[in-house]
C-alpha cells in the first residue's frame, strides 16, 4: 500500500457551543463519549486530534466543569498516544474570560471575554500566563498552535504582526523549556486582527491583509525559536466567503501558493493547513447548523488543492461530530488517497451505517444529502462542482430515508448507535430540502 497523500491527517474540535439535542454538543460529553470518538477517528485513517481553550473557559480553572475537561483531555492525550494518534491544542493569545469568579462558563455565544491589547502596561504578561498555564498541562502535547486571532488579535491601530510574533516566540521558548521534541505553528488565522479594524474595508480587506500579515510572519520565520512552524487558514483556495467576497472563483488571489511555501520549507519549517466550515459549520449560520450534511466532493476539491500546493499536514474542523460522521469518514479516506471518487465514498460509508440490504438505498439518500449543500448554495455560480448523480426526487428522500434499516455490526467502531445516526438523518432531511 503506498504512503498517505498527507502525514498529518487531524481533526480539532471546537466544544464550545450548546445544540438540541444536547447530546450533539462536544461542550458536555465525558470522558467515555471521547473515547468513542477518538477511537472512530483512528479507525478512518485519522492520525492527530487537536483542542482548545473556548472563549468563557479562557481563564485560570477554578469551577469542578473546567477541572473534569482538563482532566478527561490529559486522559485522551495518553489515549492518543496509546493509539498512535499525535495531540494538539490550540492556544489564545490577548483575550481572557469575563465569566464571574466561580461560575461555570460556557456556551460561546454568551460571548463572556474581552480582548486586552498587549502595549498597555501588565497586558502582554497577564495575558500570555493563561497559555503559558495550558502550555505546562498538556506539555506532553506533540503540537501547540498560537492562534492569530477570532479569538483574540488587537484592533486598537498600533498592534500589527509584531505583536502577535511576541506571544509566539514567548510561547516557542517556553515549549522548548518543556518538551523540546514538540512542535508550536503560527496560525495565520486572522492575522488581520491585528491592526485597524479589519471590516473596515469588508471581508475582501480582511482577507487581502491575511495575505500580508502571513507574508510578513513567513519572512520573520528564520529568526523564530527552530520549534516554530506556520499553520495556514488557506482562505483563498477553497473558501465560498472569500470567493463570493471577490465575486467568483477566478478572481480571489491564490495563496498560498508553492512559491509562497518554498522559503518556510527551505528553513526547515513545517507548513499545517488549518481549512475550516467545510466539514462542519458553526451556530452563526443556522441552515447548516445542527444537521448532517454532505460535502465530499468540496472536501476533495480542497485535499488535492492542498496537495497540489506542496501541503502534506492538514486539520480539519468538528463541531458537532455525531452529526458529520460522513463528512468524517471522506476527509480521512480523502487524506490518504486525494483521487478517490465522492460517490464511491458514500457507497463506503453507506456500508458501515446501513443494513446490507439497504446499503444501495443509504448511499443515494447521502447523494441527495451531497446535493443539497449550504456550503454550495453560499458559492459563486463558477465555483459550484457538479451534482452527484441521484435517483431520488425531493418529494421521494424522506420515504426512502425512513425504509433504511441499521448496520446490526459495523466494520468501524461507531461513535454513536446507526440507527441513532439514521434517526439525525431523517430529522435533516427536511430542513436540507429549504436549500435550492
Amino acid at each position: 500500500m503506498s504512503a498517505p497523500a498527507f502525514a498529518l491527517r487531524g481533526i480539532y474540535f471546537h466544544d464550545g457551543f450548546l445544540v438540541d439535542p444536547p447530546r450533539h454538543a462536544p461542550l458536555t460529553w465525558d470522558l467515555a463519549q471521547w473515547t468513542a470518538q477518538l477511537r472512530w477517528l483512528r479507525a478512518c485513517g485519522l492520525n492527530a486530534v487537536e483542542f482548545a481553550t473556548m472563549l468563557e473557559f479562557n481563564r485560570r480553572p477554578s469551577t469542578p466543569l473546567e477541572h473534569r475537561k482538563i482532566a478527561d483531555r490529559l486522559r485522551l492525550l495518553d489515549l492518543a498516544h496509546a493509539m498512535d494518534m499525535q495531540f494538539g491544542y490550540l492556544l489564545s493569545n490577548t483575550v481572557l474570560s469575563t465569566v464571574p469568579a466561580g461560575e461555570e462558563p460556557g456556551d460561546q455565544l454568551g460571548d463572556r471575554a474581552q480582548v486586552l491589547c498587549p502595549r498597555q502596561p501588565g497586558n502582554f504578561e497577564r495575558t500570555l500566563e493563561i497559555p503559558l498555564f495550558y502550555q505546562e498541562t498538556y506539555r506532553e502535547a506533540d503540537f501547540f498552535e498560537e492562534f492569530a486571532a477570532d479569538w483574540g488579535g488587537c484592533t486598537c491601530g498600533q498592534c500589527g504582526v509584531p505583536e502577535f510574533r511576541r506571544y509566539v516566540e514567548a510561547l516557542s521558548a517556553n515549549l522548548e523549556a518543556l518538551n523540546p521534541q514538540a512542535r508550536l505553528y503560527a496560525n495565520t488565522w486572522c492575522i488581520s486582527y491585528w491592526g485597524k479594524d479589519p471590516l473596515a474595508e469588508g471581508w475582501k480587506g480582511v482577507f487581502e491583509r491575511e495575505i500580508s500579515g502571513t507574508r510578513e510572519l513567513i519572512a520573520a520565520l528564520p529568526s523564530l525559536p527552530a520549534n516554530t512552524h506556520l499553520a495556514l487558514p488557506c482562505h483563498h483556495l477553497y473558501r465560498a466567503l472569500a470567493f463570493s467576497e471577490y465575486g467568483s472563483r477566478a478572481q480571489p488571489p491564490v495563496f498560498p501558493t508553492t512559491a509562497d511555501l518554498q522559503p518556510v520549507l527551505q528553513a526547515g519549517r513545517q507548513v499545517l493547513a488549518w481549512p475550516h466550515f467545510v466539514m462542519d459549520d458553526d451556530a452563526y449560520r443556522p441552515l447548516a447548523w445542527g444537521v448532517v450534511h454532505t460535502e465530499v466532493r468540496y472536501l476533495r476539491a480542497l485535499i488535492q488543492t492542498l496537495a497540489a500546493t506542496g501541503i502534506s499536514q492538514v486539520v480539519g474542523n468538528l463541531y458537532l461530530p455525531l452529526l458529520q460522521l460522513p463528512n468524517t469518514f471522506a476527509f480521512a479516506r480523502l487524506c490518504q488517497d486525494p483521487g478517490l471518487d465522492p460517490t464511491g465514498i458514500l457507497a463506503e460509508f453507506a456500508r458501515l451505517l446501513a443494513h446490507p440490504a439497504d446499503r444501495a438505498l443509504l448511499a443515494e439518500v447521502l447523494a441527495w444529502v451531497e446535493n443539497h449543500s449550504y456550503w454550495q448554495q453560499q458559492l459563486p455560480a463558477d465555483a459550484r462542482l457538479p451534482l452527484l448523480p441521484c435517483s431520488l426526487s425531493d418529494p421521494q428522500v424522506e420515504a426512502a430515508a425512513a425504509a433504511i434499516r441499521p448496520n446490526p455490526a459495523s466494520d468501524l467502531p461507531l461513535p454513536c448507535p446507526a440507527g441513532l445516526w439514521l434517526e439525525d438523518l431523517r430529522r435533516s432531511l427536511p430542513r436540507l430540502a429549504q436549500i435550492p
